[in-house]
């Protein structure tokens, strides 16, 4: 090799060095360490660590019988149809309108995107002392009518209901940027036909806008579906402790990630929750890509 190219393979090379081994030791080896994890027991008494399918079997048993630990899974996956169905057709219909340049679209687009770039426990603890507070809106309003706030953290269905609502606030500006550009990127001249044929919004939107922009909403439609187990903190700073009602996988295995002898539990939680998740999304995602042809402009 001359000594121009031995320059460029070693350039290549050490932009390629640092991804790399963050991805074996940041993703790799963590991931590698917690599936050998989950398939050990550690015995308290004696110190030793020993191969089993214990974690598994315990999990599944308290999944089964335990009511908590049942309610921990449903939340769970009612957090992930939250996100398919509810955050996620929402923040597309947002941006759609956004993108045609209604009046106050740019003041309206900060708004959306600010939860996105607002730290959650900011968020978290504006959200609960604007509605639990004497002095948030909600105790102004009551003090007005002579009633008392109502307890909506204390635990039962309506937190349950308030961390939902929570989860949709700061969701909508999530998928803002990336819905936008593929939005933006539809060709002005298929507009300008369909307005021209006498098109209306709706049908823009619908028979236009979402097949030509549907890679990039099934993409992120896929990973709403992650809503499984990125839920942890949201239900934690609602209520400052744990509540059976918004109990969920992520949370669990953040609160127990840490404690002696824990360790191979959560992680066997955790692949267990991989394992029954998977297939799903793949299976979601096989079917989502033969809806439309994919379209090149």
């Amino acid at each position: 090799f001359s000594r121009r190219k031995r320059g460029e393979y070693l350039f290549v090379a050490c932009m390629l060095a640092y991804p790399l081994i963050q991805f074996i030791i940041m993703w790799a080896f963590v991931n590698i360490d917690s599936v050998i994890m989950s398939f050990q027991r550690y015995d308290s008494i004696t110190g030793e660590t020993t191969f089993s399918f214990n974690n598994f079997e315990t999990w599944v048993q308290l999944i089964g019988s335990n009511e908590m630990y049942g309610t921990m899974v449903v939340n769970s996956l009612l957090h992930s149809v939250v996100g398919m169905f509810v955050i996620f057709p929402l923040c597309l219909i947002m941006t759609y309108f956004l993108c045609r340049k209604v009046p106050g679209s740019g003041f309206f687009r900060i708004v959306f995107y600010l939860p996105s770039i607002i730290p959650l426990v900011v968020l978290g603890l504006a959200f609960r002392e604007g509605l639990m507070n004497s002095n948030g809106i909600v105790g102004k309003l009551c003090d007005l009518f002579g009633t008392e706030p109502p307890a909506f953290f204390s635990g039962g269905s309506i937190t349950r209901v308030m961390v939902y609502v929570f989860c949709v606030w700061i969701g909508l500006g999530g998928n803002t940027l990336l819905l936008s550009g593929a939005i933006k990127r539809v060709p002005t001249e298929v507009l300008e036909a369909a307005h021209l044929d006498g098109v209306k919004t709706w049908r823009e939107f619908i028979q236009i806008v979402i097949p030509m922009c549907w890679p990039t909403i099934v993409t992120l439609f896929v990973m709403s579906m992650m809503g499984v187990f990125s839920v942890v903190f949201q239900p934690y700073f609602m209520t400052s402790s744990v509540v059976p009602e918004t109990l969920t996988i992520g949370l669990q295995i953040f609160l127990n990630a840490g404690a002696p002898g824990q360790q191979e539990s959560v992680a066997a939680l955790g692949l267990l929750a991989t394992v029954c998740v998977a297939p799903v999304v793949l299976v979601v995602r096989w079917l989502l890509d033969r809806f439309f042809r994919d379209v090149e402009y």
